[in-house]
């Protein structure tokens, strides 16, 4: 498989700050595993030129609660290329049915 780019956006690395060092560091073991495996989670939207969204759950963990996080996957132009664009709590532990 091609290699993959991945980046975390400035708005997402923005919001990571304030979530604190276990969301930096969980967000970057993620993107990490991107470059190897860019459509892990859930395909959300399908868009031009092979575009997709997908959401992922990060799992609680200490000092961390579980998030959210969004990106881009776009096979095109070469090389293909991951941006992390969103990063929120995940509050599913509050609200099973969702």
């Amino acid at each position: 498989m091609t290699h993959v780019i991945a980046v975390i956006t400035a708005m997402a690395a923005k919001r990571l700050q304030t979530l604190g060092p276990a969301a930096e560091q969980a967000v970057e073991a993620l993107r990490q595993e991107l470059e190897v495996n860019p459509r892990l989670g859930v395909l959300r939207v399908s868009g031009r030129n092979g575009q997709q969204v997908y959401k992922t759950r990060l799992e609680p963990r200490e000092a961390m609660s579980g998030l959210a996080v969004a990106y881009v996957y776009a096979p095109q132009p070469h090389p293909p290329a991951v941006a992390i664009i969103t990063v929120t709590p995940d509050d599913t532990e509050d609200h099973p049915w969702d």
